[in-house]
């Protein structure tokens, strides 16, 4: 054997070795949650699909750091396959943390869209999309994220969305778009955490959020400031919301409160409510949930009943949702 060939095997067993290590540090973890649904109310057709169904989700992540400190993590979790999510987030320590995030997450004021505290779900979970209005949040999960935590006692987010982000890969992206993800206009919030005292946390946000027709440069105003006060094992939470658009059909005040009781460290019930004043409707809209968590160890058994009354406004049309599920994380 020549030495050119020593010296390409050598190089080759090296990289091997490099590889193999950087390999190690990957870290993965899942989780499998299977659960029983029930939907019901006078607006909802009858039942005649299976109520048993199944999430699962598999995380592969792992972090450098660089010479000059900085710590640089990526994430990329595979769940139920279209809802796949990655995220790449650069830390410079003082300077705060930058972060491109793309299919699910949250950014800016999308981070404290709901604070109210609860035992499982939030009252508007199970809805089909346009019921249970009154979230302040960005149109896609899909964009920038700059948070620092400027003193001990407040953090700020700052979520920029892009116009046209869109879910594509380095090989895909500048092409033209044509679902409403791919043709919003770009948006901006900014979201911050104060913890001015002990148990309690004060959340205020404004931003903007895809509103009207896309392209046309219209973009609804949000706005958030909200509380929660844990006291012992009681937590109260109570927000306020608006949503302001050239559009009446789009104007939502959503005003929000609940409690959470953890009885032990392993179980916890709470309630919650939220009423949505919709701008170009006389009723309001009525929300209530109920919410049990128990957890043991790597397994969680959770379940909440939520409901709505006149949705969207209308007298009459109301909603019903119940889950129960069993988790397990790995």
């Amino acid at each position: 054997m020549n030495k050119y060939t020593k010296a390409g095997l050598s190089a080759l067993a090296g990289s091997l070795v490099a590889v193999s290590a950087a390999q190690a540090d990957w870290t993965v973890s899942g989780a499998g949650k299977m659960s029983y649904t029930s939907k019901g109310g006078s607006s909802d057709a009858t039942e005649t699909g299976g109520r048993f169904g199944m999430d699962r989700s598999i995380t592969v992540s792992n972090s450098m750091e660089m010479d000059n400190g900085w710590a640089v993590s990526t994430e990329y979790t595979i769940d139920v396959a279209s809802e796949s999510n990655s995220n790449l987030k650069v830390d410079m320590g003082a300077m705060g943390a930058i972060e491109y995030n793309m299919v699910d997450g949250a950014l800016g004021i999308s981070k404290i869209d709901d604070t109210l505290p609860t035992a499982d779900e939030e009252t508007w979970n199970g809805f089909a999309k346009g019921i249970a209005n009154g979230r302040v949040k960005h149109s896609t999960a899909t964009g920038f994220n700059y948070s620092n935590t400027v003193s001990d006692m407040v953090t700020v987010n700052v979520g920029i969305v892009p116009q046209g982000s869109s879910n594509r890969s380095t090989g895909k992206v500048g092409q033209t778009g044509t679902s409403t993800n791919e043709t919003h206009n770009s948006q901006a919030s900014i979201a911050l955490t104060m913890t001015p005292m002990d148990g309690l946390t004060v959340y205020a946000g404004t931003g903007e959020g895809a509103g009207g027709t896309a392209g046309t440069g219209k973009n609804d105003d949000l706005q958030v400031l909200a509380a929660t006060y844990a006291y012992g094992p009681v937590s109260v939470g109570y927000s306020d919301t608006e949503i302001d658009s050239d559009t009446t059909s789009r104007q939502y005040d959503t005003t929000g409160m609940s409690i959470a009781y953890a009885i032990n460290d392993n179980l916890s019930i709470s309630y919650a409510e939220r009423t949505v004043d919709r701008g170009s409707s006389a009723t309001d809209e009525e929300q209530s949930g109920f919410s049990i968590g128990y957890s043991m160890g790597g397994m969680t058994i959770k379940a909440h009943s939520n409901a709505i009354d006149s949705s969207n406004g209308v007298s009459g049309t109301d909603h019903e949702h119940t889950e129960i599920a069993v988790s397990f994380a790995f």
